[in-house]
């Protein structure tokens, strides 16, 4: 759970002594100097922590960890009172921005709880409508061979055109590391199938030109002269909808939670006058 949630409700709850002495002693849970700890406010408090990591804390022992942490919590700010830090401008402003950041929130959360909630036909609908971002790019397994000149990537170009042997070629010319390995381009994690958008856009243009099988170049790059060839190459199948299904969702409620955010602050404008220097 997030702890300033759970700061910022021992606060507030400890800054109400009035509200602790008309409870009843058998629902006191604890007490840290004048304040009293009841079942209710552990309860208020455990219903910040996000429904999907709740469950652990409704058990005796994870309510005993958050009184532990309530009480624990307490004394380190009623020692910060004894300090005068709750006197010193620059907390009392953040704590009051503080304040201000967990009720924008709140109030936030409440207007969300009551928006329809997204349905599988939403879902579905928004990846048939943008399916082509779900299709992977295409893959190519290549070599090169780099050389310094262009001339002496002619020469080279010109030996794997008449048939031989490209990686045989690649160890004896080539002066990138790769040519120990017959020039097989790989990513840096050891995979061999390179997908499109890998390698400057001078190079990928003639690479993923080329047939299977098939010898092109030379391009010039930032590290001298390429002569490739495509040893093989495919276009994965696009991505089911079950796939992405949770992208999809995430993307869309982060769609409506910006505009649920938009609407909720021009509707406050309205009746709260706002000056900005």
């Amino acid at each position: 759970m997030r702890r300033i949630g759970l700061l910022l409700v021992v606060l507030a709850l400890a800054s109400a002594p009035a509200f602790a002495q008309e409870t009843q002693a058998t629902d006191v849970l604890a007490t840290v100097g004048n304040h009293k700890i009841t079942r209710e406010m552990l309860d208020h408090i455990i219903s910040t922590i996000p429904e999907e990591n709740r469950v652990p804390f409704l058990t005796p022992d994870g309510r005993k960890k958050i009184l532990d942490e309530v009480v624990a919590f307490m004394l380190l700010a009623e020692a910060a009172k004894t300090e005068g830090l709750d006197k010193d401008p620059a907390i009392k402003a953040r704590l009051e921005y503080a304040q201000t950041e967990y009720l924008a929130r709140e109030h936030f959360r409440r207007h969300l709880a009551k928006s329809p909630q997204m349905t599988e036909q939403e879902l579905e609908a928004y990846y048939k409508e943008h399916i082509s971002e779900f299709k992977p790019p295409e893959e190519i397994q290549a070599r090169h061979i780099l050389v310094k000149t262009e001339s002496e990537a002619n020469k080279v170009l010109e030996q794997a055109k008449s048939g031989k042997d490209f990686s045989e070629l690649a160890k004896k010319y080539s002066i990138d590391p790769a040519g120990q390995r017959g020039g097989k381009l790989e990513l840096q994690d050891g995979r061999d199938w390179l997908p499109r958008g890998t390698f400057e856009k001078s190079f990928e243009h003639v690479l993923f030109k080329l047939p299977k099988g098939e010898v092109g170049g030379p391009v010039k790059t930032q590290f001298g002269w390429h002569i490739l060839k495509a040893d093989d190459r495919r276009a994965p199948e696009t991505v089911s909808f079950v796939q992405v299904r949770a992208m999809i969702k995430n993307r869309l409620q982060d769609q409506k939670n910006a505009q649920l955010h938009n609407q909720l602050t021009e509707q406050a404008k309205k009746t709260i006058p706002v000056t900005i220097k």
